[in-house]
């Protein structure tokens, strides 16, 4: 082979491999500065109820059924997102994005009505003191990061004598 026709191999191997090398490139940068996805897409009402259910009848799962909530925001299909609405048979003031097991789907081996709320305090409670060694402050903080009624609705529209969200959680954890 004499040197010309190896220049132009060499050539051409190294075009190749910078041609890889540029797809591979192409490929990282699309991938890594793709758009962020938007959140996940809600769960349908039904699904929601089924899994309210399935935590109510599971005895492990009662913290769950506690601070689980649908994961959309325009729960009553109105196109208007972030209302303010009344949810389950107790006609609980809630905002749409934060439709929690508890005001939706009652639970009777838990309690009923604000009963049932007050139980879900004390539960979630319980296991953070527990697991914060009995530390009010800490345990109180977990609480709210947990149940807390949505930034996106305003909470002064709801009458007072039907503030759920006020009247059992405000107050936070205390020790029994």
């Amino acid at each position: 082979m004499n040197m010309k026709s190896q220049l132009t191999l060499e050539t051409i191997i190294m075009l190749v491999v910078l041609l890889v090398l540029a797809g591979v490139m192409i490929t990282l940068i699309l991938t890594t500065l793709k758009p962020p996805t938007s959140q996940e897409k809600a769960i349908s009402k039904k699904e929601f109820e089924s899994l309210c259910e399935n935590y109510c009848n599971d005895p492990e799962k009662t913290a769950e059924y506690c601070r689980t909530y649908w994961n959309g925001n325009d729960w009553n299909g109105n196109k208007a997102p972030n209302e303010i609405i009344k949810v389950g048979e107790y006609n609980w003031y809630t905002c749409e994005d934060r439709v929690y097991c508890f005001l939706y789907k009652p639970c009777d081996r838990i309690g009923t009505g604000l009963a049932l709320i007050k139980r879900c305090k004390e539960i979630l409670c319980g296991i953070y003191l527990d697991k914060y060694d009995g530390d009010e402050r800490i345990a109180t903080q977990r609480l709210l990061q947990d149940i807390s009624f949505s930034l996106k609705c305003s909470i002064s529209s709801v009458p007072s004598e039907e503030n759920w969200y006020d009247k059992v959680f405000k107050e936070g954890c205390k020790k029994q």
